[in-house]
């Protein structure tokens, strides 16, 4: 039997899409080219974006309108995690033309959930000032137990925090969101309460809470000693009201974005504890369940037009 080449599928980066995944795109009757750099140049993407049907962002390329108007036979851009606006700015531009956009909302959940709730204990059990990075060898701590939760933002990673502490005995979990969740047994209260009331908060919110939505006033509802989680890109905190709070050791911080300010690293590791790049979401476990749903969506866009996982 001869297989018929439907089309061009253009891949970024090599941490998404595996072998099984390119037969599968192979078998489907489709080519693939593959540019395994996590940034790849604006010029080497409007070269190779050419001709292409297909296109899965798996690297932080920022796709533009230039990158789009290249794509002469673009139907689809697979986008490999959740918030497909900050790497592809041209998204209305894309739509515009008619190509689809489609991202993996479900597959980080467990992960970038694991993260902050690993993180929040780390950071309350004292295992930084404890440690081998620590100074010190005996400090009674909180944990997680009996301590008053709250989640910013009850999307399904907001949610699914939820349902991982439940063991750990806490005294409440309360959330704040633009929308009252009546189907969950947790309590709803307004951001400027949840901010007040809360030993440990999550901060949830994707890009579109918009810039600087925990400032100086925010900030200085926190209540004392409190410890924030957040796994959040640069911008939704305002870093510089940020840092007058950790400076004076009035509230403490875990970050899987490091700061753009260097000041942030002379903080003692209790106050401030952050990853040096981005990694909640990088677990064996999650990078095959997104290169599945990535693969899957845009093979259902090419042969369907539709698929669950269809944004825009």
């Amino acid at each position: 039997m001869i297989l018929v080449m439907k089309g061009k599928i253009l891949i970024t980066d090599s941490l998404f899409i595996f072998p099984e995944h390119e037969e599968q795109i192979h078998a489907a009757g489709y080519e693939i080219e593959r540019i395994d750099k996590s940034e790849p140049s604006k010029e080497e993407l409007i070269s190779a974006i050419k001709g292409k049907v297909g296109y899965i962002l798996g690297g932080v390329e920022h796709v533009d309108e230039d990158i789009i108007d290249a794509g002469d036979e673009l139907k689809v851009i697979s986008f490999t995690g959740i918030g497909y606006k900050d790497l592809i700015p041209a998204w209305e531009y894309a739509t515009k033309k008619g190509i689809a956009i489609t991202n993996t909302p479900d597959a980080p959940t467990h992960a970038v959930a694991e993260w902050a709730v690993g993180s929040a204990i780390a950071m309350n059990r004292g295992f930084f000032e404890l440690g081998r990075m620590g100074e010190k060898k005996f400090m009674t701590t909180k944990g997680i137990e009996g301590q008053n939760i709250g989640i910013i933002g009850l999307g399904r990673i907001g949610m699914h925090i939820a349902e991982i502490l439940v063991p750990f005995r806490p005294a409440s979990i309360s959330y704040s969101s633009k929308h009252d969740h009546a189907d969950v047994a947790l309590n709803h209260k307004t951001l400027d309460n949840l901010l007040a009331e809360s030993d440990v908060l999550f901060l949830c919110v994707s890009k579109d809470a918009g810039k600087d939505f925990i400032s100086e006033r925010e900030l200085g509802l926190v209540k004392d000693g409190a410890l924030l989680v957040s796994f959040m890109h640069h911008g939704i905190i305002n870093e510089d009201a940020l840092l007058k709070e950790l400076k004076a050791s009035r509230i403490r911080v875990a970050s899987d974005n490091p700061a753009k300010n260097e000041e942030f690293k002379s903080l003692p590791l209790g106050v401030w504890y952050s990853f040096n790049g981005s990694n909640a979401f990088n677990t064996s476990t999650e990078l095959k369940l997104t290169s599945d749903t990535a693969t899957k969506s845009l093979l259902n866009i090419l042969e369907t037009g539709e698929d669950q996982y269809k944004v825009v």
